[in-house]
């Protein structure tokens, strides 16, 4: 019988329901458009349709293993293994393709260039069509040779992925001899598959990752240069010191955020791969938890891409006005108005007056002599009188 994996189980429920409930979830406000705008008119909304149908793809291929280890039984034989793991390497690099257009159309958006009058739906179905089918014939690769998809175990056929324990001189068949190394002799079948797995791994990591993510990262960085000028002091005071809106799809003032955050949801997780097909760790690849742990990781990707494609998007969530009512609700209470009532009636009475509503300012007092400073004169004698005042004296103040 096949031994339990609670804590595989677990986590495999819970990448596969959150992701589907999340992204059908997120399809509502994506497909409820705005007054007077049709879906025709919108072609920035085909490829983020296009992300969340990929990401509800991709979460419910773990149904199959939740599946299996729920019942104890294999699922997956030769056969359906090599669909299987097919259609999960072909939904993941379709997911990236898919994150490179959308940047290109946010490029178009926002610099308007003249060449923008290409973006339409049918454009973008033709491209999008174009890459689809590229992910789909890359992922029929290994049936060729290069590479194969495999269960990694003999004893629990619960998982199917591309096999990364190729170039791992640990996984070697028991009848290969030890000397040989792990490239093999130069001509032998062994040398030859490590070749071509190496060449298929090399290939898949430039062509559907690092040009994809170099291209999208060379379109966000020109948004952010684009906006970061015409939000400069010198353009705004050209404008009357007025912000311009030219970017739809990030809140305002986070367009560098929004934009980084959806280059690395949408690609950072798949680096897992990278990590166990290099293989810089010795890991025993006989136990269920290595090898499906990269499979989990990678299904981040598709819990976070609905938050900053949809849900950060105010073009279609609208979370700039739902934010800017919450804090106008948040604001001061109204001022009582009983209080301003009685204080008016108060001073509207003829008869009374109160000073404390209205002091007075106090008086400005000019500086005074000390007291100890003045000194003191004598009082004038009656000759002094006479001698100053003369005739205009009475006649008799001689006499006195």
């Amino acid at each position: 019988t096949m031994p339990h994996h609670p804590t595989i189980s677990i986590h495999l429920i819970i990448f596969c329901s959150a992701p589907i409930l999340l992204n059908l979830i997120s399809l509502i406000p994506l497909l409820r458009l705005k007054k007077g705008r049709r879906f025709a008119d919108s072609p920035s909304l085909l490829p983020l349709l296009l992300l969340l149908f990929t990401d509800i793809s991709l979460s419910a291929l773990l149904l199959f293993p939740l599946y299996a280890i729920i019942i104890q039984q294999d699922v997956f034989d030769e056969w359906n293994c090599q669909f299987y793991g097919a259609g999960d390497m072909a939904f993941s690099l379709f997911e990236i393709g898919l994150a490179t257009a959308i940047a290109f159309d946010r490029y178009i958006v926002t610099k308007n260039p003249k060449w923008g009058t290409w973006r339409s739906n049918l454009n973008y179905g033709k491209l999008l069509f174009i890459i689809f089918v590229l992910c789909v014939l890359w992922s029929g690769v290994p049936w060729t040779g290069y590479g194969e998809y495999s269960t990694f175990t003999d004893e629990e056929k619960v998982f199917c992925s591309l096999n990364w324990r190729q170039a791992n001189p640990e996984s070697l068949p028991s009848t290969s001899v030890p000397s040989l190394g792990i490239m093999g002799d130069k001509g032998s079948p062994l040398h030859e598959n490590t070749h071509r797995y190496i060449a298929f791994l090399t290939a898949t990591f430039l062509i559907f990752f690092l040009i994809p993510v170099c291209i999208a990262g060379a379109f966000y960085y020109s948004i952010i240069e684009h906006v970061d000028k015409l939000n400069s002091i010198e353009n705004r005071e050209e404008n009357g010191n007025s912000p311009t809106e030219i970017c739809t799809w990030a809140p305002r003032n986070h367009v560098s955020k929004v934009g980084l955050g959806c280059l690395l949801v949408s690609t950072l997780p798949f680096m897992s791969y990278g990590i166990v097909c290099l293989n810089p760790f010795k890991s025993k690849f006989d136990q269920l938890h290595v090898v499906i742990t990269p499979v989990i990781l990678s299904r981040i990707s598709a819990l976070l891409n609905p938050i900053f494609y949809v849900w950060l998007n105010p073009d279609i969530v609208g979370i700039e006005e739902k934010l800017l009512k919450k804090l106008q609700k948040k604001k001061s209470p109204p001022p009582n108005l009983r209080n301003y009532q009685t204080i008016n009636l108060i001073a509207d009475l003829p008869t009374m007056s109160f000073p404390i509503l209205a002091p007075s300012a106090p008086r400005r007092q000019l500086p005074q002599i000390p007291p100890h400073l003045l000194s003191p004169r004598p009082s004038p004698t009656p000759a002094q009188y006479y001698a100053h005042f003369g005739d205009r004296l009475h006649p008799d103040a001689q006499l006195v």
